[in-house]
């Protein structure tokens, strides 16, 4: 595993999303409860970049299809229920969601040490 800085400590605040590069992976900090979590900025639904997401309570919203993610665990909390951040009916969930399956939004180990926020990558 690699470790690599992405970024200082200062840069990554509560409830705020900083939209990073580890090498040539794109990711997402946030601060929660004090601590810096890293995850990947792509929501697992489609792809679609989650930079201008909305982190509320330690959950990142996807900006495209509301789907919402556990910043630290990156579990799911709900699925596909918005289009372009507006509500839609349950009913319609099932077709936005195209057949795919709930998923997690991968998570990254961070650590901070002397004002920066380091990111291990596998591999």
């Amino acid at each position: 595993m690699q470790l690599i800085e992405i970024a200082r400590s200062d840069d990554v605040k509560q409830d705020q999303v900083l939209a990073v590069k580890a090498g040539e992976t794109p990711l997402l900090l946030t601060r929660v409860g004090g601590k810096a979590c890293a995850v990947a900025s792509k929501c697992p639904h489609l792809g679609l970049s989650m930079a201008k997401g909305k982190v509320v309570d330690g959950a990142i919203t996807c900006p495209w299809h509301g789907s919402r993610f556990d910043v630290c665990t990156g579990a799911n909390l709900d699925w596909c229920n918005a289009v372009v951040g507006m509500p839609i009916p349950g009913w319609t969930s099932r077709l936005l969601s195209m057949g795919k399956k709930p998923a997690p939004l991968p998570v990254f180990e961070t650590t901070e040490e002397n004002g920066k926020v380091f990111v291990r990558l596998p591999g």
